[in-house]
């Protein structure tokens, strides 16, 4: 008797298989966590969840020996199940595949605000002169590195004040800003719409839509481009491939054109090749407009690039044979050549500008439906180019050459020659985000984690804190972190500096991904929830306190 009592005190071997694997939790994540965060985090919530049926059934093996606590057993997770449901909201998956919930009994805002609900503005500060600009993606430069004496960095003095924050529709588009307006995209019910802000007080000006909707369960509803801005016209881009142009001061549709027409596909066909939503943001030169194009995925016909008149929006010449990925078309000058360069689904590619003739081209894997590339090319120089990617892919860095004769002016194909000089899978894995180059060093997000290299060799200078899938841009020789939490850091760029904080500001709430900007002493940052424009000039001093909203 004394043995069977003894048998039965034993843990069932059920048990021991579901400890060892939670132990094993935290151990399988290390071994890949350094290589890819979501790798890392799949691969510890499957060994988990492996460990919860383990646990489960062991449970009912012990106890549920009669056929009315079967029964109840077999319910526990159901009840879970809806316990849960009618307590906390899905919201959407981090950069690392991590779900996000909330609790249903907070206000859904996004919904208030497409209800017509007045937007609240916390505060406001006019200025009668707004010469402020940044016209397009990644500032007005298009690299991320802004120079701006009307914007102070001396956090230690003063931060930064709110002037506005508002609701907003959902979608990851940045700010383009030009005449006193700040211009995004964000989805409205069924409607993808270009929205002009007023820079210093969040009113609504006007208002493009367009119908239609993207939405995937881990990248999210809406557009994710951002506007350009030229010559007193908008030129915009939405997850479904409508390029149009509009006036800036009215909104009004100058012309207007239809991708997925131009290439003979639907939306569900579209989609399956290009999963995350068309993110190109138009770049603007000349007297054209310039957008990826795309197709259907092994068709022969495919083109990279599609350039439209800038006035008319009549089609000038398509480019390029690859399918498109994430990243925008960009004007660089290599070698002492103005062309356009690519990222694509497998490769990056350099272009005429006049004819989108491809000059070059230097394989860069990816899949636009699966392990995407969004990272934008970095010129270092007018030889040297970064690539970056995530999915553990790292940075690639190459050297372009151009032996034709001067008379060519750079566009013989056949003279082009493409070296690399370095790749890591350990450096600037940027994710959803681009490194910058400043002063002879590559800063980024690299799998969420802060990062100097030295782009001679992709060695790491320093590494400093973890943000998360969030964005940087370096504002008078800072780098700015948007955080994926919706904090502001504002830390030094420089060799010595090891990623230290001078200042960090809580400002939104949610999953942020959307790339922050600046025009004059504005700084606006938004996500799928909200927008906020600060302040931050000699002026602007605030208990940080109050900026945690």
């Amino acid at each position: 008797m004394a043995s069977s009592d003894r048998r039965s005190q034993r843990l069932p071997i059920f048990f021991w298989i579901a400890i060892a694997l939670f132990a094993a939790v935290p151990v399988a994540r290390w071994s890949v966590f350094e290589t890819d965060h979501q790798l890392a985090n799949l691969f510890g919530m499957g060994i988990a969840f492996l460990g919860c049926i383990v646990a489960y059934v062991g449970m009912g093996v012990r106890f549920a020996r009669t056929v009315v606590r079967k029964f109840l057993f077999l319910g526990i997770p159901f009840v879970i199940a809806a316990l849960g449901w009618s307590l906390f909201e899905f919201r959407g998956f981090t950069g690392e595949t991590l779900p996000v919930f909330r609790l249903k009994a907070r206000p859904n805002v996004r919904q208030a605000t497409e209800a017509g609900v007045p937007r609240e503005a916390i505060t406001a500060r006019e200025k009668a002169d707004l010469p402020f600009e940044s016209t397009q993606f990644l500032g007005s430069d298009r690299n991320g590195v802004i120079q701006n004496n009307e914007f102070s960095i001396a956090w230690n003095d003063h931060l930064p004040s709110i002037v506005w924050k508002i609701p907003i529709g959902a979608g990851w588009s940045s700010f383009a800003v030009s005449n006193g307006l700040a211009i995004t995209l964000e989805q409205l019910d069924d409607q993808e719409c270009l929205t002009a802000f007023e820079l210093t007080t969040g009113k609504v000006v006007w208002r493009h839509k367009s119908q239609g909707k993207h939405t995937q369960a881990f990248g999210g509803v809406g557009p994710r481009s951002t506007p350009t801005i030229r010559g007193g016209h908008v030129y915009a881009q939405t997850a479904l491939g409508i390029v149009f142009c509009v006036e800036l001061q009215t909104g009004k549709l100058v012309w207007q054109q239809d991708l997925l027409k131009l290439a003979g596909v639907d939306q569900v066909t579209s989609e399956k090749s290009i999963l995350w939503g068309r993110s190109g943001s138009p770049l603007v030169l000349d007297n054209q407009v310039v957008v990826p194009f795309g197709g259907r995925s092994g068709d022969p016909a495919i083109k990279s690039l599609i350039s439209f008149d800038l006035n008319t929006g009549k089609e000038l010449w398509s480019g390029g044979d690859q399918q498109i990925a994430y990243s925008s078309p960009v004007l660089l000058t290599l070698c002492g050549v103005r062309q356009i360069v690519s990222i694509n689904e497998d490769s990056a590619t350099g272009h005429n500008p006049t004819n989108g003739q491809t000059l070059w081209s230097t394989p860069w894997p990816s899949k636009s439906n699966a392990d995407a590339c969004s990272s934008q090319p970095v010129a270092l120089d007018d030889r040297r180019l970064l690539l970056g990617k995530g999915y553990s892919q790292g940075s690639k860095l190459v050297e372009l050459n151009y032996s034709g004769t001067q008379e060519e002016q750079g566009y013989d194909p056949a003279s082009w020659k493409v070296n690399t000089l370095w790749t890591s899978n350990r450096a600037l894995k940027t994710k959803f985000t681009s490194a910058i180059a400043f002063q002879g060093l590559l800063y980024g997000l690299s799998d969420g984690v802060l990062e100097c290299i030295d782009p001679k060799d992709g060695s790491r200078v320093w590494k400093g804190k973890r943000y998360g899938h969030g964005q940087s841009i370096i504002i008078n020789g800072h780098i700015l972190v948007t955080s994926e939490d919706g904090r502001v850091i504002l830390i030094p760029a420089t060799d010595s500096g090891q990623g230290r904080e001078i200042a960090e500001i809580q400002v939104l709430e949610g999953i942020t991904w959307n790339v922050p900007i600046v025009a004059g002493p504005y700084l606006l940052v938004r996500n799928a929830e909200f927008v906020a424009c600060l302040i931050s000039d000699k002026e602007a001093g605030h208990d940080a306190g109050t900026l945690s909203q």
